[in-house]
């Protein structure tokens, strides 16, 4: 897995119905995001600490689309804030 996503800045897991979110924890997976400076989300789509803007992410470019993931490119860099500490985290688009 780790090759396919090597060269990300940010990796979000998301929860579906009937879906639950088993997040990637394991420690190559924690020990290669830390040290390459990877963000990552877990989001549980029943939570109301997280939102996600679908339509936004369906008008991007899809680079690939799996069973269970769609890899999308934007065509503005993103604007990417964390405080890890607060468990706070925001994405959005630079203008």
């Amino acid at each position: 897995m780790w090759p396919q996503i090597s060269n990300a800045k940010i990796i979000v897991e998301v929860s579906l119905p009937g879906f639950p979110l088993d997040a990637s924890l394991g420690s190559h997976f924690f020990h290669n995001v830390t040290s390459m400076n990877v963000g990552y989300f877990s989001i549980n789509h029943e939570s109301l600490d997280g939102s996600i803007f679908w339509e936004k992410l369906g008008k991007q470019e899809t680079i690939a689309k799996g069973e269970f993931f769609n890899h999308i490119r934007f065509t503005k860099p993103l604007l990417i804030r964390m405080d890890g500490k607060k468990r706070m985290a925001v994405v959005s688009v630079t203008h």
